[in-house]
């Protein structure tokens, strides 16, 4: 009987010192001073524009030989991104190379809106282009030819007849903008005297106004 009872007081023991230990346990949990600290991450995002071309913005090709006409109308397609809040102005325009340097090739005339192109055999002088933009006579103008552009197209947009440039506007976001150039060549500026091959206009969107 001793035995046993021996035993029992050693359970009894055993479940006293298990509660007591759990209780302070959550006492001592209650209780408990645990530091922490924060770092906090940030960073400004400017506004930004990127403008990148889905198709080439060099525009080549070659003329029929009796006519002047291209044998297909010819595109090129700019993607613009801009978080910009506001309506953001770019500028698209046209240049070729002349003996005078780089130059604008955009004009208007007659109210319709050309891209001239420019001789890569034989660079055309800066009278020649010149001669072009004011719808001189074809023998006046060698070595450059001109085209229409038949449309603008993804974003409101209006020509600058002083500056010889587009404005086009753009929102936030993404915004695809397709310029297309006629094949119809601009009568005045194809004669007998422009040297055969490959004629280039090159076209860039651009936020400067330059």
């Amino acid at each position: 009987m001793s035995g046993v009872s021996i035993a029992n007081k050693y359970k009894v023991f055993a479940k006293l010192f298990i509660v007591i230990f759990g209780f302070f346990t959550s006492i001592s949990a209650g209780f408990c001073t645990c530091d922490s600290a924060q770092a906090v991450f940030s960073f400004t995002l400017p506004e930004y524009t990127h403008i990148k071309p889905i198709t080439s913005p060099v525009l080549t090709a070659n003329i029929t030989d009796r006519t002047g006409n291209l044998y297909a109308p010819l595109h090129t397609t700019f993607r613009v991104i801009t978080n910009s809040a506001e309506t953001k102005t770019l500028y698209l325009q046209s240049n070729i190379t002349t003996q005078g340097g780089y130059e604008s090739s955009m004009f208007e005339q007659g109210g319709q809106v050309y891209v001239a192109f420019g001789s890569l055999r034989k660079i055309p002088t800066s009278q020649s282009l010149a001669n072009c933009k004011m719808g001189g006579m074809p023998k006046d103008s060698p070595g450059v030819v001109a085209y229409p552009v038949t449309s603008v197209f993804g974003a409101n947009h209006k020509f600058l007849k002083g500056k010889n440039k587009y404005e086009v506007y753009v929102n936030n976001g993404t915004t695809n903008i397709t310029v297309n150039i006629g094949s119809n060549v601009l009568q005045s500026s194809f004669a007998a005297n422009d040297p055969r091959g490959f004629y280039q206009a090159i076209l860039s969107l651009t936020e400067a106004d330059i």
